[in-house]
């Protein structure tokens, strides 16, 4: 979460397991997100409402929602971790 975001959202593979989480949580304090977070918020799917709720709201997704949304590209379920080599 956070400037987390910002630097591993760029990648050409990103997997989410049941315990990945996504959010921007510097908005709850007044924060903007950052120049990383606002260029890839821009882009989701296409869809700059998505990204403008996130990046203003500071909701948080869950794994399948990154894999429906197109920011992660893969799911692995967290007991399958191991087989990802």
């Amino acid at each position: 979460m956070g400037g987390g975001v910002g630097v591993s959202a760029h990648a050409d593979i990103r997997v989410a397991t049941d315990n990945t989480v996504y959010a921007m949580p510097e908005t709850g304090i007044g924060f903007f997100t950052d120049v990383g977070g606002s260029y890839f918020l821009a882009r989701i799917k296409e869809n700059i409402h998505l990204g403008l709720y996130l990046g203003m709201t500071g909701h948080r997704l869950k794994s399948r929602e990154l894999v429906k949304w197109g920011i992660a590209t893969h799911y692995v379920p967290k007991d399958k971790l191991g087989e990802l080599y």
